[in-house]
């Protein structure tokens, strides 16, 4: 049985392995992505500031993304609501729920929030990432390096 929902406070723990072990092969790579560090209490933060959303099957969380949205603090690239630590388990992989993680979540951008795009980043040195979300329909529009970051960051825009 499959359930897409918004995380809660009772998932955090789960979210918090889960996002952990989905960024551990970043470590791999001149990448400096916050999530991939972050402390139970971060993690619960998040839950707790950003709507969380989680792909659960047969009750395992297999994938999340965060929506971070203009108004809120750590704010977006462009007008439009953003794409945070999507992360999809290790252990669940190539199983196309990373795809159907994103389908749930462009419907609810467009039947919720009433937006006409979404945005998210990447680092440009990502060996499959970026060609990945070109795979699902993302178009480039930016790119930065920020300060104290390892990687360049490609900004993508896809419209919903």
């Amino acid at each position: 049985m499959k359930e897409f929902r918004q995380l809660t406070d009772a998932d955090v723990n789960v979210y918090h392995e889960v996002l952990l072990a989905g960024y551990e092969e970043t470590k791999d790579y001149p990448i400096s992505f916050d999530a991939a560090d972050f402390t139970l209490e971060e993690s619960r933060e998040w839950v707790e500031t950003y709507p969380v959303y989680g792909l659960f099957v047969d009750g395992e969380l297999v994938s999340s993304i965060t929506l971070r949205m203009p108004w809120v603090r750590h704010s977006t690239p462009d007008v439009y609501p953003h794409i945070a630590h999507f992360v999809t388990s290790p252990a669940h992989k190539g199983k196309g729920y990373a795809r159907e993680m994103l389908a749930s979540i462009e419907d609810l951008l467009r039947t919720v929030y009433k937006t006409p795009y979404v945005t998210l980043g990447t680092a440009a040195e990502h060996p499959w990432l970026p060609k990945m979300y070109e795979s699902f329909g993302f178009k480039e529009f930016d790119r930065e390096r920020f300060a104290g970051k390892l990687h360049t960051t490609i900004f993508f825009k896809k419209a919903l």
